[in-house]
C-alpha cells in the first residue's frame, strides 16, 4: 500500500530537493510520469538508461526516484505471490486428481513444488516422492523432481537426506542444471557454487529460449547480491512465458508455471530499491527523502533494526510534510513493536491513537500495518471503520483499501469485497491508471474466494497489459473456472 501514495512524497520533497527544475523532456520527470501511472518497468527502463549519462548534481534524485519504483514493483510481486499460491494449489490439486486418458502428469510434479512455497514441505516430500516413482517420467523431470525434494528436506532440518538427493543426480540438461543451482542458493549452498553453476547454464544455452531457465537463474543472482545481473536476466526473459506445457490430446494443453518466481522477483526488486535509495541517501540534498523510504524498504524486507534506524534519521529532520510524518511515526511504532516481539501493536500506537479519530489516512496506515506484519488491530479496526462509515468515499478510499485487505487476511469476505469496491475507482475501475495495482490484485483475490471468477479474471486481463507476470495468475484461475463450471468460463485470454 504504500507505493499507492508514495508519488506525493516524491513530487513535494524530491522535486524540492533537486537543484534545478524539472524539463519535460527530463528522464526523472519522464520516470516519475509513468509511475504516477503505475507503468512500473517502463519507469524503471528509463532511469536505467539515463542514469550513467546523467549530470553529477541530478544523479542522486534520479536514483531516488529509481528506488521508490523498484519498491512499488516489490510490494506489488510480494502481493502477487501471495494471492497466486491458493489458487495454484486448488488448480493442480484438481489437476492431480484425474485419473485415466488424458490425466496430467506434469500436474503432481508443479502441486509438490507450490506446497514447498507454501511452506508444506511434508506434503511436497509425498507429492514429489510418488512423482519421482512413477514409471515413464522423463528423466530430465525426475532429476528436477529430486532436486526440489531434497530441498523440501532441507527445509525440515534433514541435511543428509537432502545433500544424498542433489548428490545422487545426473544434471545432464540445462533445466535441471539450472533447478540445482536454484535450490542450492535458496538453501544457502556454498559447494557447488550456486552463480557458477548459474554463469555455466546461461553460457551452454546462449540466446536459445529457455524460459524456465532464466526464470530459475533470476533468484540466484538476487540472492548473491548480484542485483544488476538479475536485473538484466529479468529483462531476457519473457515473464509470461510457461515453465512447462503438456500437450494432452489435439484439443488440451496445459500450461504450468513456476511457483518460486513472483516470490523471487518481489525479493529482487527489494534489493534493487535498497541500493538506489542507498545512492541517493549519500547526497545531503534528498537524504532526508531516501531514509524516508529506506525505512519502508527495509521494514518490507524484514530487516527491522535497520527500518528503525532510517525512520529515525528521516523524523529528526526539520521541515517534513505533516502526512509524511505521521506515516513516519506509523513505521517507526511497527518496528518497535516487531523488535519487541509483542503480538499487540497498540501499546506502541498509544501515543498516535489518541490523534487518529478524524485523520483517515493515518487510520488507513496503522491498519496496513497490522496486516502486513500480522499485529493485532483490535483496538485500532473499530475506529478505522467508525472514519470509514463517516467520511466522503473520495476521501477515504485509502483507508477502505487496508480495511478491505485486513477483513480480506482475515477471512471475512463480503465485507473484504465491500471495502475495497469502496476504494476501487468507479469510472475506471480495472485501470491501473486510475487504481493502486495491489488494490485491484487484493480485490481479484476477494473475488475469486467468493467464487466470482468471471469479475477476478476481468482484473487479470487489464493488469496483463503491464504486467505479463500476471499471466501465471490467470490461467489457474480460468482452469478453476472451468473445472468448476464445466466450461471455459467467459473471460478469454490471450
Amino acid at each position: 500500500m504504500a507505493a499507492g501514495r508514495s508519488t506525493a512524497l516524491l513530487v513535494t520533497l524530491a522535486m524540492l530537493a533537486a537543484t534545478a527544475a524539472w524539463a519535460a523532456d527530463d528522464a526523472v520527470a519522464r520516470a516519475t510520469q509513468l509511475y504516477e501511472k503505475r507503468h512500473y518497468r517502463d519507469a524503471a527502463r528509463t532511469l536505467e538508461t539515463a542514469l550513467p549519462s546523467l549530470d553529477p548534481a541530478r544523479q542522486a534524485t534520479a536514483s531516488l526516484t529509481l528506488g521508490i519504483v523498484y519498491l512499488g514493483t516489490a510490494e506489488l510481486h510480494r502481493e502477487l505471490s501471495q494471492s497466486a499460491t491458493p489458487m495454484q494449489l486448488e488448480y493442480l490439486k484438481a489437476l492431480a486428481a484425474i485419473r485415466g486418458p488424458g490425466a496430467s502428469r506434469l500436474a503432481s510434479f508443479y502441486l509438490g513444488q507450490t506446497l514447498l512455497e507454501s511452506g508444506r514441505p511434508a506434503e511436497a516430500i509425498k507429492v514429489l516422492e510418488r512423482f519421482a516413482a512413477e514409471p515413464g517420467v522423463e528423466p530430465g523431470f525426475r532429476a528436477q523432481a529430486r532436486a526440489h525434494l531434497g530441498l523440501a528436506h532441507f527445509v525440515r532440518k534433514d541435511v543428509t537426506t537432502a545433500r544424498a538427493l542433489w548428490n545422487s543426480l545426473e544434471a545432464r540438461d540445462p533445466q535441471t542444471r539450472a533447478t540445482l543451482a536454484a535450490v542450492y542458493s535458496r538453501a544457502g549452498i556454498t559447494e557447488p557454487a550456486p552463480v557458477a553453476l548459474a554463469d555455466a547454464v546461461l553460457k551452454e544455452i546462449g540466446e536459445r529460449p529457455a524460459a524456465l531457465v532464466r526464470q530459475k537463474l533470476i533468484g540466484v543472482y538476487a540472492r548473491a547480491g548480484l542485483t544488476a545481473r538479475a536485473l538484466a536476466l529479468v529483462d531476457q526473459t519473457d515473464l509470461k512465458a510457461p515453465s512447462s506445457t503438456e500437450v494432452l490430446g489435439p484439443a488440451k494443453t496445459i500450461n504450468f508455471y513456476d511457483p518460486a518466481l513472483l516470490g523471487e522477483l518481489a525479493v529482487l526488486y527489494r534489493h534493487a530499491s535498497r541500493l538506489a535509495l542507498e545512492r541517493a541517501a549519500a547526497d545531503a540534498r534528498v537524504r532526508g527523502t531516501a531514509e524516508y523510504y529506506l525505512g519502508a524498504a527495509f521494514l518490507e524486507a524484514g530487516d527491522v533494526e535497520r527500518a528503525l534506524q532510517a525512520t529515525r534519521a528521516f523524523l529528526a529532520l526539520p521541515g517534513a510534510p505533516p502526512a509524511y510524518r505521521n506515516r513516519a511515526l506509523v513505521r517507526e511504532a511497527t518496528a518497535r513493536s516487531l523488535l519487541a516481539r509483542r503480538a499487540d501493536g497498540g501499546s506502541a500506537w498509544a501515543a498516535l491513537a489518541r490523534d487518529t479519530a478524524s485523520d483517515p489516512d493515518l487510520l488507513a496506515d496503522m491498519v496496513a500495518a497490522c496486516v502486513r506484519h500480522r499485529l493485532e488491530c483490535a483496538e485500532i479496526e473499530p475506529r478505522a471503520v467508525r472514519a470509514a462509515e463517516a467520511g466522503e468515499r473520495r476521501k477515504t478510499a485509502a483507508l477502505n483499501f487496508a480495511l478491505g485487505t485486513y477483513h480480506l487476511r482475515k477471512g471475512d469476505l463480503p465485507r473484504a469485497v465491500a471495502y475495497l469496491e469502496s476504494a476501487r475507482d468507479k469510472a475506471q475501475k480495472n485501470r491501473i491508471e486510475a487504481n493502486d495495482p495491489v488494490l485491484l490484485v487484493n480485490l481479484a483475490e476477494a473475488y475469486y474466494r467468493t467464487t466470482q471468477f468471471s469479475e477476478s479474471l476481468e482484473i487479470y486481463f487489464e493488469m496483463s497489459q503491464q504486467f505479463p507476470v500476471v499471466r501465471r495468475l490467470q490461467e489457474p484461475l480460468q482452469g478453476v473456472y472451468s473445472m468448476t463450471h464445466k466450461s471455459a468460463g467467459d473471460v478469454k485470454i490471450f
